[in-house]
């Protein structure tokens, strides 16, 4: 570093360059002065601006200062323009002695790895642009606009020098797939699994079934019981307390002898939330072991299972007013304690936000840490396909500070747990959920809801390549109404939008380049949920409405699709007495037996809270003509089966036992011949599939 300041400074004395009068630091000074703040944050915000433009103003060698610091760019545009050939001879110098420099990103690197190596540092750079113009943004919206407000360290360490700062987040040391696992074993009876978004993807669940056991978390003691179920028969034999290492339980896998539990640690505030993905053994059920805890950075959000292969989702925000350049671990997530590489990172630069997206994969028959990643700006919305990771997230507009009508989406290959960078691409608008995406046969499709330019309200339906490159589109779509629902069978997608009526829409994608409406039918009310019944017919879910899109009572509807050309409601029930469903808020709350065509949700009665008797009376006189128990409340499980001939058949309307979890914390899986009605927190109660009359209960 001696020789380099030597260098600079005898380039500067025999420099014939003369310094233009603008450039003299006083000059530029007093330009600055001048400025009023609006002036003098546009400037701040200029990609012309240097980041590291901060002088240190010290007494001595060596010392450092926190807080705002004067601007030194007339400093450093001079001596940019009188040293350009003393900084060529240094690194001249450099080159023949081997020795390392410092990248402008911080990392160390030999002048051998300047190329490739330098690119993949870009990452870092823009994650911490990224939070200074955060950090911005909200001093402006105060109207406190500073030049450079971020703490500069004097050294530049290298990643392995400052990552390493936090060691509390250290370790110390065949899954079933579809709507059903139908007799894969021949000891195991059929059973139905967690209802899931990709079929051949798992998702976690609070209440889980290997076909012989049952592992059920409660709410109450927070603990996870496991109990045998044969023939309707129920004991409980284990337990987990999952307590034991100040961990909140989310949700879990069971993957053979192996149980997953997916957890949270809060050591201070939801922003140092930490991510825990602990494995047990639970080959004997009676006693399971755990084998080990990894961490991730971030409060849990979601998960995916794939074979042996867990891949897990945190979201990770920073404290803005601690970030350091050059100690990454103040915005810079880690996984397992290690600060996340470079290559690791990807930074959406239009986002709004202060964190990441955070992702690991986890083999958890050899306990390993497969593969890590994140994505900086995070993701309003997650889809995961069988071989590909979608993150989507809402634009923002840094210029005016607003939300843009688009979203960014980032595709990730995976594959055995390595991820991959695929394309990153946009589209108008906001998706619904993970439902209104789909990828099938190489291309992308998804249906948005967005605004022109006019601000007025469509629906769109777009197509892309493997590379996010736009194929097809088709737009001006159902105006001034949004999505509610959507499914993609195939060659066939289904959308629902919603305003006082319900249009279904099918659209023929067989030609992904010029997709075709077929149809769209338009009837009172919308479905929030869809479910393939069979090949020819779509189960709806959702709300009854009247033409004005006033009421909230749950409504099933059975759609003929067998010709897209002309989509019927062959049926529907309007389930008066209810005025919530679980299947609504969660899919995984919904039960599918594809066997024999049953399915059941947990609902709430519409009268539970209601005391006033002349609102029960104007409802009593609205459905005299209907069989409405207006006395019934609380929380039911029901259970339909569907008829050609008959329509929708109630087969089981259950009261359950009442606790804050009863609608969202209860779950129906059959087993062989038996239901078994798990509620989080309370009890596991069977019934026969044939009269679904009470056969056994165990707390």
């Amino acid at each position: 570093m001696d020789n380099r300041d030597n260098l600079m400074e005898e380039q500067l004395k025999n420099s014939y360059e003369k310094m233009p009068e603008s450039l003299r630091p006083e000059n530029i000074e007093n330009r600055l002065l001048a400025m009023t703040q609006e002036e003098r944050y546009n400037r701040s915000m200029s990609e012309d601006v240097p980041e590291d433009t901060g002088s240190k103003k010290s007494s001595g060698k060596g010392s450092k200062k926190s807080g705002k610091k004067k601007v030194i760019l007339p400093i450093v545009i001079a001596a940019s323009v009188l040293l350009m050939a003393g900084l060529g001879t240094y690194f001249i110098l450099n080159r023949q002695s081997g020795e390392k420099t410092v990248s402008d990103q911080g990392l160390a690197v030999t002048p051998e790895e300047n190329g490739e190596e330098r690119q993949s540092t870009d990452n870092y750079k823009k994650a911490y642009k990224a939070f200074r113009n955060y950090k911005k943004y909200q001093e402006y919206q105060a109207n406190i606009v500073y030049d450079i407000d971020y703490v500069e360290e004097a050294e530049e360490g290298t990643m392995a020098e400052t990552a390493g700062a936090d060691e509390s987040n250290q370790t110390l040391a065949p899954q079933h797939k579809g709507k059903s696992a139908r007799g894969e074993q021949e000891d195991t009876p059929s059973f139905t699994d967690t209802n899931v978004r990709t079929e051949g993807v798992n998702e976690a669940d609070i209440i889980k079934t290997d076909g012989k056991y049952m592992y059920v978390y409660d709410s109450y003691t927070e603990h996870l019981n496991i109990y045998s179920v044969d023939d309707g028969k129920i004991e409980k034999i284990g337990t987990v307390n999952v307590l034991e290492d100040d961990e909140s339980f989310i949700e879990m896998y069971i993957n053979g002898d192996k149980l997953v539990l997916l957890g949270k640690s809060y050591t201070k505030s939801v922003r140092d939330a930490i991510t825990t993905i602990t494995i047990f053994d639970i080959s004997d059920r009676t006693d399971p072991k755990k084998e080990k805890t990894f961490f991730q950075d971030g409060l849990y959000e979601s998960s995916r299972m794939v074979g042996n292969i867990v891949y897990t989702f945190s979201e990770k925000t920073f404290d803005l007013d601690s970030v350091k350049k050059r100690k990454y671990e103040t915005y810079i997530p880690k996984v397992d304690g290690e600060v996340l590489d470079n290559s690791e990172l990807f930074v959406q630069e239009k986002s709004l936000t202060s964190g990441y997206t955070v992702a690991s994969s986890i083999n958890v028959e050899n306990k390993e840490i497969v593969d890590k990643m994140a994505v900086l700006g995070g993701a309003d919305k997650y889809y995961v396909s069988t071989d590909s990771m979608f993150f989507i997230d809402k634009n923002y507009d840094w210029n005016n500070f607003t939300y843009l009508d688009d979203s960014d989406i980032v595709k990730v290959s995976y594959s055995d747990g390595d991820f991959k960078l695929g394309a990153k691409g946009s589209f108008p608008g906001n998706l619904n959920d993970d439902y209104s995406i789909d990828e099938y046969n190489g291309y992308v499709r998804l249906v948005s809801t967005y605004r022109d330019e006019n601000y007025t309200q469509y629906n769109g339906l777009f197509i892309y390549d493997e590379n996010l490159e736009q194929v097809s589109v088709i737009k001006k779509l159902a105006e001034g109404e949004s999505i509610r629902s959507a499914r993609f069978m195939g060659d066939t997608a289904y959308f629902v939008t919603f305003r006082n009526t319900d249009p279904l829409f099918a659209v023929d994608l067989s030609d992904p380049e010029n997709p075709r409406i077929t149809d769209y039918l338009k009837i009172p009310g919308f479905s929030a949920y869809m479910h393939p019944y069979s090949e020819d017919l779509l189960l709806g879910i959702g709300y009854e409405t009247d033409e004005n899109g006033f009421g909230n009572t749950i409504k099933l509807s059975m759609f003929d699709v067998s010709d897209p050309h002309d989509i019927k409601e062959v049926d529907k029930e309007v389930l008066y007495d209810f005025d919530a469903a679980s299947v609504l808020n969660d899919r995984r709350a919904f039960m599918f037996d594809s066997q024999d065509g049953t399915f059941g949700f947990s609902a709430e009665s519409a009268w539970t809270y209601i005391d006033e008797d002349w609102y029960r009376d104007a409802y009593e006189e609205e459905y005299e003509d209907l069989d409405i128990d207006f006395d019934r409340s609380g929380y039911y499980y029901e259970v339909f089966d569907y008829d050609e001939n008959k329509g929708f058949i109630n087969l089981m309307d259950e009261k359950l036992d009442e606790t804050y979890e009863s609608l969202l914390g209860t779950r129906g899986i059959v087993i062989g011949d038996y239901i078994y009605i798990a509620q989080s927190g309370s009890m596991i109660t069977s019934y026969d599939t044939t009269n679904y009359e009470k056969v056994d209960e165990c707390y």
